[in-house]
């Protein structure tokens, strides 16, 4: 009767710490969209106002840890992004988009490339899908 009730409390703690450990995961997450599906759904004509509502955050580089350390890499066959020629950027953790948009403020090119150098946290939820 006592072992049963030291499983039990074992397995309950054991529980309790992996259900607390999740939530930190998803509290602490990142509050972009940056990802490649939402990447692929930006569509040529699209604002810059329907780009933001797609990755849910202004241009800007929104990877966790050191900013500068990330570097975005091009897909082959691609050519990175000017920003003399009046593109924007959004860097998330595990990709990139750099967006030109014409003299009416529509999306004219958009060039997406892989986000190296990932840290532990962002790696950890990737891989539950987080």
């Amino acid at each position: 009767m006592m072992k049963r009730k030291r499983l039990l409390l074992s397995l309950g703690c054991m529980a309790s710490m992996l259900l607390a450990g999740y939530g930190t995961l998803w509290l602490t997450g990142p509050g972009h969209r940056i990802n490649w599906g939402n990447i692929q759904a930006i569509q040529k004509g699209m604002t810059e106002k329907e780009v933001e509502g797609i990755l849910g955050v202004p241009a800007g580089v929104y990877a966790s840890g050191a900013k500068g350390y990330y570097v975005p890499v091009p897909w082959p066959g691609t050519i990175w992004l000017d920003r003399s020629a009046g593109g924007k950027e959004w860097v998330g953790e595990n990709c990139s988009a750099c967006i030109t948009f014409d003299g009416n403020g529509r999306v004219d090119e958009i060039y997406m490339a892989m986000t190296i150098n990932e840290s532990f946290l962002p790696k950890l939820r990737r891989w539950l899908g987080r």
